[in-house]
């Protein structure tokens, strides 16, 4: 474990198995019997996340994304390998290591409907022995910071998902742990609700200085969010770098030249340092789309002898600008399938 680490997952293991299932064919009416089978949720699964970092975790449903956080909050154990809080073994230290995670996961109802948010960061805060000195001036500090001052009397029945979900970060940082884990905390809210959730979740971390665990589908949250992320699929981890280092890793030379007419496409990608070539119609017209290589010296060349066979051509040309390359394209990519 670095000397930065606060959590470190080392070659962990863990497979499932599924149970027998009947199911009627809706169609055929007919019955229809699945063998148990084992699916492996994690296999070889190593990384660590440092002191005041967001790292996030990718993957597709089923990859194994959830069981890593499970693992770290002590919730599901590996059957092979260790998983490390702040130094201390989580299978055997793990009350120890409780007091020093917070967990929010998908789907699951945290808070008690009856009750007001206030009410709730009480009960749970007595639940996890936070001293009744600090308690209720805690719970008021963080409804202030999360935006629920004003809800804090209002039955949680009564509120939004989205501030449903706020309260539910609340109790888990009720504790004031070390490390937050937030499995998928921005599915299913508005794009408000999501980009305050985002952007609380970055203040917390900048200036409390604790690590966050992040799982999402929504690349954009994980893009702007994350300082590393690793990438899981069929219970492995795929790729695991800094988010600036995985898009450059994985940049395409791709350039757009707007254009005011098609052109043919086979001679420009006949030019040495040209991958593709093809034409694309947007909302300001005809646009010239080129791949080209990521060497210096032959991209540029291959640059100026586009501009040029456009010039010969007489096509005008309006605008050129590089396309930037994306976490979802590299992610699909990684993992093959495009529906996940």
């Amino acid at each position: 474990m670095t000397d930065n680490a606060l959590v470190e997952l080392r070659h962990i293991y863990k497979k499932f198995t599924t149970k027998h299932l009947f199911l009627i064919d809706e169609e055929t009416r007919k019955r229809r019997f699945y063998k148990r089978k084992e699916v492996h949720a994690a296999s070889d699964v190593h990384f660590s996340i440092e002191r005041g970092e967001i790292f996030g975790l990718l993957g597709p449903n089923g990859a194994g994304k959830t069981t890593a956080v499970k693992m770290i909050s002590g919730l599901v154990r590996p059957d092979k390998g260790a998983v490390y809080v702040d130094g201390l073994d989580v299978d055997k230290k793990r009350r120890q290591v409780l007091r020093r995670v917070g967990v929010v996961l998908e789907g699951t109802r945290t808070s008690l409907w009856p009750l007001t948010p206030l009410e709730n960061l009480l009960y749970y805060g007595t639940l996890k022995d936070v001293p009744r000195s600090v308690l209720r001036q805690r719970a008021h500090d963080l409804l202030d910071f999360i935006g629920l001052k004003d809800k804090k009397n209002v039955q949680v029945r009564r509120l939004s998902r989205g501030q449903k979900q706020k309260l539910a970060i609340c109790i888990a940082l009720i504790a004031d742990p070390q490390v937050l884990l937030l499995d998928e905390p921005t599915t299913g809210l508005d794009v408000q609700s999501a980009r305050a959730i985002k952007d609380k979740v970055m203040e917390m971390t900048r200036e409390q200085g604790r690590s966050v665990l992040v799982t999402t589908h929504d690349m954009h949250v994980a893009q702007e969010l994350c300082d590393r992320i690793g990438i899981i699929n069929h219970g492995e981890l795929i790729a695991c770098k800094p988010t600036e280092e995985l898009l450059a890793l994985f940049a395409e030379q791709i350039f757009v030249f707007k254009i005011d007419r098609p052109v043919n496409v086979e001679t420009m990608a006949a030019l040495p340092g040209v991958l593709k070539a093809e034409m694309e119609e947007t909302g300001d017209g005809p646009a010239l789309v080129m791949q080209v290589t990521p060497e210096t010296e032959l991209r540029s060349e291959a640059l100026y002898r586009i501009v040029d066979l456009l010039k010969e051509q007489q096509v005008l040309l309006h605008g050129l600008q590089q396309r930037q390359q994306n976490l979802e394209s590299i992610f699909l990519k990684l993992t093959g399938d495009p529906h996940q």
